[in-house]
């Protein structure tokens, strides 16, 4: 199973994408997936479970998940009340820079989500009302054939960034709500494997630790995460392994080692079936982009 999923974007010169109050049954959501544009969900109304990085989270009417690119994600909606969301997509590379001697950045709202690990804001009604009818004015603008209505469509987004750097900096939300779905053991064991990925993680030993035989394991961790523990195993490693190769000058047998992978051609296979390209290729093709952009 491939987890790693590129959203598709018609137009590479705008990328930049939006679903507008969709309902989607358990059938219809995609399986754990991760991406390189960066998501905003906003929940109108419904149940479920998002289960994001390494947190499990209830869904309900007002709440705002944002999740980072390379972040692990899926959606889960209850069955007999699926959720309705609205879903912006957006690459970075439409955001602006920060302005002179502005220590500000749109995308700081993402950096702090991914360092607390808390990827949810919930609003009350005032705020709720603010947001939808600033997701409304997007999708007006998506539909419309006024000029500019594209970049009509960004500033909005952009205005919605703010007020959610506001929000959660206000607020100092520190404090991840986990779902009540969940066996007690799996918020912790996820938290261990993130902090733990460089050593061997079996099965045995990691439901040892969790006080569960292994096939209880490995069927509370599929139920919960809705993917088994292989390939959660491998896209952690894999999305670290992408950081280590653009942020160090680590060579790649280190950052196998890093990693967790049992050796370089493991590493190799395993990160070319999710990346579609090797670790090496994938360095240089993403450092040459990053100076043709600082130039």
């Amino acid at each position: 199973m491939k987890t790693f999923q590129k959203v598709s974007k018609n137009d590479l010169l705008f990328p930049f994408s939006f679903v507008y109050q969709d309902t989607k049954s358990p059938q219809r959501e995609l399986s754990d997936h991760m991406h390189d544009y960066y998501e905003i969900v906003y929940v109108y109304g419904g149940k479920g479970t998002f289960f994001i990085g390494d947190v499990l989270y209830d869904m309900k009417q007002g709440d705002v998940f944002l999740i980072p690119n390379n972040t692990i994600h899926r959606a889960m909606p209850d069955k007999d009340d699926p959720v309705t969301s609205t879903i912006i997509f957006f690459s970075p590379i439409l955001i602006y820079n920060n302005f002179v001697d502005d220590s500000f950045s749109y995308l700081n709202l993402f950096d702090i989500t991914k360092k607390l690990k808390n990827y949810k804001i919930s609003f009350l009604s005032e705020k709720r009302k603010e947001m939808e009818e600033q997701l409304l004015n997007i999708y007006q603008e998506t539909i419309s054939t006024e000029p500019g209505s594209k970049h009509a469509s960004l500033l909005i987004v952009h205005r919605i960034l703010i007020d959610l750097y506001r929000t959660r900096m206000k607020n100092n939300e520190n404090i991840t709500k986990k779902s009540t779905y969940s066996s007690d053991w799996i918020s912790d064991i996820l938290t261990y494997i993130n902090d733990h990925l460089s050593e061997p993680l079996t099965l045995t030993k990691l439901a040892s630790k969790s006080l569960v035989s292994p096939s209880h394991f490995s069927r509370v961790f599929k139920e919960t995460t809705g993917i088994g523990l292989i390939v959660y195993l491998n896209t952690k490693r894999v999305i670290k392994a992408k950081e280590l190769l653009l942020e160090t000058n680590h060579t790649l047998s280190h950052i196998a080692e890093i990693c967790g992978f049992e050796s370089m051609s493991h590493f190799h296979r395993i990160f070319k079936k999710y990346i579609n390209m090797t670790p090496s290729v994938y360095r240089k093709e993403n450092t040459q982009q990053t100076s043709k952009k600082m130039n």
